[in-house]
């Protein structure tokens, strides 16, 4: 038993079932109920992260029996927890709520009430799932304070953050803000800093939805240095990209394209998330006239949406390409009749429209309003006629909220 716990805990499934079917044999050969009852449960276990799910429901049903017959309130509520579990795998959500309510009914007042917590999260996770928010809140509330009550503030951060995550999906999101903030002041004190770079970068995609780009800059500024301590390339990855995002909204170019190449640089995969930072980064080189480096990026970015078949963002990328295209061969066009200040003038101006162009549809609409707002600075600047871009900023703008 002792070894087959010691595989569950390493995730060494196969292992740990063959070792609590041996000590189940050995349990029916003492014929005591409880031991039987108990091995039962840790086999079920086991199986149900095997994908066993029929022969474990057979085994914890048969726990419950067992523990119904002894009056045994601890056996009888860890199986119908196991119970809950398979309902949940097989997406039975419903009847996985009947079964965490009556686990939590009968567990008993002496028992560790840590556990009890746990199962009160549990419940709360099927209930979000159902959509059922103020049964969700009313568990995962009960579990933090369970877990305050008892002086494990791991859990109480993460009970905030689930309440947190909850509050954020029903459009609450001061009270989402509440409680992730309070989440990362125990994260901080208990120095577990990548359940706090989490909650930071969590707490940053809230500030970024409500378009409070500085608070969502420091959140995940915050969050991106705290990736540095530990060795996950892939989470460092992704830090860097929303970082790179919202620097671009605050129009820090430079600062957007260095996080994006580093978040490139140490990306795994050779899949869509590596094709969208290769448009992204083509973008910003578009944006900064660097022709050459945008084309590049944008034939990466073109190769590995091919290679996957999207031929949606294949044609968004050929889009880009055949602007670009324009563009330089105006550029050439200009230099040959010697006449540069014509290029100058109107080259950024309508590189930014194209790519606003190609943003919009991509109903991209943040990136395309930026877009338009630049090239409208331009043409004011230039002396040039605006009134046409001024009408696609108010068309965007009301995409814009339309669409939040």
């Amino acid at each position: 038993m002792e070894d087959g716990t010691k595989c569950l805990g390493e995730e060494e499934y196969l292992d740990a079932e063959d070792y609590f079917s041996k000590g189940l044999l050995i349990a029916y050969q003492l014929t005591v109920p409880e031991i039987i009852a108990f091995t039962l449960r840790l086999l079920a276990t086991v199986r149900v992260r095997l994908e066993k799910l029929d022969i474990a429901e057979q085994g914890f049903k048969e726990a419950l029996r067992i523990c119904l017959e002894l009056q045994n309130a601890k056996g009888m509520a860890e199986a119908w927890a196991g119970l809950a579990s398979l309902s949940v795998k097989k997406g039975m959500l419903q009847e996985a709520c009947r079964d965490y309510e009556q686990a939590i009914s009968v567990y008993p007042s002496a028992s560790p009430p840590l556990r009890l917590g746990m199962l009160y999260a549990d419940l709360g996770q099927v209930y979000a799932r159902l959509e059922e928010g103020s049964r969700a809140q009313k568990a995962y509330t009960q579990a933090r304070k369970i877990c305050r009550l008892n002086g494990f503030p791991k859990g109480e951060g993460e009970l905030d953050v689930l309440l947190g995550e909850l509050s954020f999906r029903q459009g609450e999101k001061a009270e989402a803000l509440r409680s992730l903030k309070h989440a990362c002041q125990i994260f901080a004190h208990i120095a577990d800093m990548i359940a706090l770079s989490n909650t930071l970068q969590y707490l940053a995609l809230i500030y970024f939805d409500q378009n409070e780009m500085h608070l969502a800059f420091e959140c995940q500024q915050r969050a991106v240095a705290l990736c540095l301590k530990f060795d996950d390339q892939n989470a460092f990855s992704e830090s860097c990209f929303f970082l790179s995002k919202i620097e671009q909204l605050l129009e820090n170019y430079q600062e957007a394209k260095h996080y994006l190449e580093l978040s490139i640089s140490l990306y795994p995969g050779q899949d869509l998330d590596l094709a969208l930072r290769y448009q992204s980064l083509a973008g910003l080189f578009f944006l900064s006239m660097d022709l050459a480096k945008a084309e590049l990026y944008y034939l990466k970015a073109q190769s590995l949406f091919e290679s996957i078949g999207d031929e949606l963002r294949i044609g968004e990328v050929f889009e880009a390409l055949s602007a670009l295209k324009e563009i330089k061969e105006r550029k050439e066009d200009s230099l040959q009749s010697n006449d540069k200040s014509k290029f100058h003038e109107g080259s950024e101006l309508d590189a930014l429209v194209r790519l606003a162009e190609v943003f919009e549809k991509r109903r991209s609409f943040r990136d395309a309003l930026e877009c338009y707002w630049k090239a409208l600075e331009i043409g004011r600047k230039a002396k040039m006629t605006t009134n046409w871009i001024e009408l696609r900023v108010q068309r965007v703008s009301k995409r814009l909220r339309e669409k939040k």
